[in-house]
């Protein structure tokens, strides 16, 4: 049965859908299987990048946090040219980086479908929570914190690499602790964010939004892409059990910047994907680093949680 609540129904032109999600979490994989979608218009991550460029404005000591572009074009050209740093070769457009453009765009849009994958963590406050668009159904992407931060650990290493940000004693892969690059990236609290989204959902849009175990979605896809597209009010097939290899869809996804669709590091392997595979198992916990295992602890509270609520999964 759909989760659609009758006082809030799609949009005219079809569906509207959020996916919220948190780093590693299978996400841009399930971004590219929505893709096969024909007609549906694919949005990245809008909300995260203005949570990013306001973290880096208040890192330059600047308290001011605007959430519309007109009268601080100046300051969003800052956070702009702040963001470029960590991705090298990617120009960011300075007047997509506020929330008020974001949500008014999200709405505007004339597209048959709309999918935009977002990360919890950009919606911190109730100052953010009024700039999520109307018409729109809310979905949960959820996986275990050890696999989500011994992952993110090993794609971050890389990153900070590259982007000479590392301590001057972390020669290599092992001397990384994590934990510090976590806490100023907010990475720290992604797990107690996705956790408050989903519970602000259901007080105040859906009572019973859709949650996805990504292990689950790996495992058996068919059911929980149907439940997805039945929820949102996406059209379902198992065609988009498989699409293609190629990572040229990236570039036709929305974007706060241009080139964004070639950085490996964030996208890594998934923009080459073919299909869903079989999920990596959980490591125990004494074969994870300790900065994996003090961060995926702090996390298993609002995990669990979350994937209580799951319903019992269906057979496909």
């Amino acid at each position: 049965m759909s989760n659609i609540p009758k006082d809030n129904p799609v949009g005219k032109s079809g569906g509207r859908a959020i996916l919220w999600m948190i780093p590693r979490s299978i996400s841009t994989a399930f971004t590219k299987c929505m893709s096969g979608i024909p007609g549906c218009e694919v949005w990245m991550e809008p909300f995260f990048f203005c949570h990013f460029a306001l973290n880096e404005l208040e890192k330059l000591g600047i308290k001011d946090k605007p959430m519309s572009y007109d009268g601080h074009e100046e300051l969003f050209k800052t956070a702009a040219e702040a963001l470029e740093k960590y991705m090298p070769g990617v120009t960011c457009f300075p007047d997509r980086l506020p929330f008020a453009t974001v949500k008014k765009d999200l709405e505007d849009s004339i597209s048959k479908y709309v999918f935009v994958k977002d990360e919890s963590v950009a919606m911190q406050t109730d100052q953010r929570r009024q700039f999520i668009p109307e018409g729109y159904q809310h979905a949960f992407l959820i996986r275990h914190p050890l696999l989500v931060y011994k992952s993110m650990r090993k794609g971050s290493f890389v990153q900070f690499l590259e982007a000479g940000m590392l301590k001057f004693n972390e020669t290599d892969e092992s001397s990384f602790d994590f934990r510090p690059y976590a806490k100023e990236h907010g990475v720290d609290i992604v797990f107690e964010q996705h956790h408050k989204q989903w519970t602000y959902i259901r007080d105040h849009v859906n009572p019973s939004p859709l949650v996805i175990d990504s292990s689950a979605l790996l495992t058996n896809p068919a059911p929980v892409l149907r439940e997805f597209c039945e929820a949102v009010g996406f059209p379902y097939s198992e065609s988009l059990l498989q699409w293609s290899g190629s990572p040229e869809v990236a570039k036709e996804w929305k974007w706060p910047g241009e080139n964004m669709y070639k950085d490996e590091n964030y996208l890594g392997a998934a923009k080459n994907s073919t299909h869903f595979t079989p999920p990596a198992a959980v490591p125990a916990w004494e074969e994870v680093t300790d900065d994996v295992r003090e961060l995926a602890e702090k996390a298993m509270p609002y995990y669990e949680d979350m994937i209580q609520r799951r319903p019992v999964e269906t057979s496909s």
